[in-house]
């Protein structure tokens, strides 16, 4: 009977309606909530099977839920470097504990209001942990297969130690007098910092030996034992042509012969061979016949190539007499030179119009630091051959135009930045920065299929296909902006235009049904 479909018409729209009104009230109760995407309402028809074309069976209504995942909220600034939003398509990865185990699924998100929590692990509002894919220096990911969700890990921001940068590279610019008489000399103060970030003043003198020809001597800074410096193909250079003899500490035992070290035994003496330095055919014979032992030191040879030292006691003062020369004597923790063994090599040779056109220096190795960091080798860069982007000897003053170099004193950890690739990178109050992590953005086939979860949380399902790990900005997924917020998607006036469509809706489905009763109540009468 149709006054019983329609009544039963009316029930299920009013059914259908008071659902409608449940996704209204979520929707207006999340209207701050960060990242939230609004539910709709879409209704569909109820269709019972007509028995003749002659009437007509009343079937009902049915409510939809659709869920607008995939939009795009509006994006407000925050004053937190941590809070992320998504630019774009896609979603973060999260977790519900910070050290996921087997059984502990992970969720997606657009809520980025990330925090430090007490361990520094990032954590939404919700009690989210964020993922990322560890990195390493270079800020590429470490895990061996960054496709799968097992490859990442919770992101941490406070478990970066202090960062320091041993000096590698010296770049001098400098203008050496051409008007200077040969003998002439000026000294240029470097500032270097050690392997553990300590700074030292590296001072390098430069001398004209000629003109159009200056040569540099090094003195080794406070703090150190000494240092070496050396030509382009490693080879020690000596200004005067002269071999360095260098001496460690007296605990350390060592020497230093053409830049070959040499250890003393337990009777004082030292021997060793040495194939990067040939002084004529034989280096041991060509120093024995060079040098008279005077007082308690003797160098005699030993074998090809082979060289001998020895003292009375160890630390006690080394007197070595070169042939032609005055004595020169110099304790064992510091450093001499053995004069007149080969021809003399300028390092640096300018042509007549003030640019360089050949170095011989190249490097300087720094060694035995008081503070126990790990030899330094530092690159020295001179400028150009015939350009002046260097050093260069003009008319004029000496003066040192600029001098950088590359090593970092120690700094702690002051914070983090995060670029819209998801790089999050380590802040150093020394002016370093370290990567640590990087944030993957999770796509899916139909974003509108997940599955909604408690938390402003979504999990896969069949509509919505398997999660897509993806670089941010890659891929078609969005990029992370740093510093942002993802508002919701609700729009109140919306909704409350919504609200009265519902309950006006309702009403008139509720109409029905008392029409309907009052139509069968009428039959009823009708056998009175």
């Amino acid at each position: 009977m149709s006054l019983y479909g329609a009544m039963f018409s009316g029930v299920s729209a009013l059914n259908a309606e008071s659902q409608a009104l449940g996704t209204i009230a979520d929707n207006i109760a999340n209207v701050n909530t960060v990242g939230y995407k609004d539910t709709s309402a879409r209704f569909s028809t109820l269709v019972t099977q007509q028995s003749t074309v002659n009437s007509y069976a009343p079937g009902g209504v049915q409510m939809n839920r659709h869920s607008n995942i995939e939009g795009q909220g509006l994006l407000q600034g925050s004053s937190s470097a941590t809070d992320l939003a998504v630019s774009g398509k896609g979603m973060f990865v999260v977790n519900g504990v910070a050290n996921p185990g087997s059984t502990d699924p992970f969720l997606f998100t657009r809520a980025g209001s990330f925090t430090p929590d007490q361990n520094g692990d990032l954590r939404n509002t919700a009690g989210f942990y964020l993922q990322g894919w560890a990195t390493d220096s270079a800020g590429v990911p470490s895990a061996t297969n960054t496709a799968v969700l097992t490859s990442l890990e919770t992101v941490n921001v406070s478990g970066v130690s202090g960062s320091a940068t041993a000096t590698s590279s010296v770049d001098i610019g400098l203008n050496l007098p051409a008007t200077d008489a040969v003998g002439a000399s000026h000294t240029t103060n470097v500032q270097i910092f050690d392997s553990l970030g300590v700074a030292h003043d590296l001072s390098l003198t430069w001398t004209k030996s000629a003109i159009n020809q200056w040569n540099i001597a090094a003195t080794p800074p406070n703090g150190a034992a000494f240092v070496t410096l050396s030509d382009s193909a490693g080879a020690a250079y000596s200004s005067q042509g002269q071999l360095q003899f260098t001496a460690q500490p007296a605990d350390t035992n060592t020497v230093i012969i053409g830049g070959t070290t040499y250890e003393f035994d337990s009777n004082a003496s030292v021997s060793g061979t040495n194939t990067a330095v040939t002084i004529g055919a034989d280096l041991a014979t060509t120093i024995a016949n060079l040098i008279t032992a005077v007082g308690d030191a003797r160098v005699t040879a030993s074998g090809t190539n082979r060289v001998q030292i020895a003292q009375s006691a160890a630390g006690a003062a080394l007197t070595i007499n070169a042939a032609g020369t005055t004595n020169i004597t110099q304790a064992t923790t510091g450093a001499f030179t053995i004069p007149a063994l080969t021809a003399s090599t300028p390092a640096v040779t300018f042509s007549g119009i003030g640019v360089p056109t050949t170095f011989n220096v190249a490097s300087a190795t720094v060694a035995g630091y008081a503070t126990g960091a790990v030899n330094s080798t530092i690159a020295i860069d001179l400028g150009t051959v015939s350009l002046s982007d260097g050093i260069t000897q003009f008319s004029g003053n000496y003066n040192v135009t600029f001098i950088n170099q590359n090593g970092v004193k120690f700094g702690t950890f002051s914070g983090v930045s995060i670029s819209e690739e998801g790089l999050v990178v380590a802040l150093f109050d020394n002016g370093e920065t370290l990567p640590i992590y990087k944030i993957p953005v999770v796509t899916f086939a139909n974003m509108n299929g997940l599955t909604a979860r408690t938390g402003n949380v979504y999990v896969g399902s069949d509509s919505s296909g398997a999660p897509v790990l993806r670089n941010a900005k890659t891929g078609g997924a969005g990029g992370i902006i740093a510093g942002s917020l993802e508002n919701s998607t609700v729009d109140i006036g919306t909704e409350f235009t919504n609200m009265i469509i519902a309950q006006r809706a309702y009403s008139a489905s509720a109409r029905v049904i008392t029409t309907a009763d009052e139509m069968l109540d009428e039959l009823v009468r009708i056998k009175r």
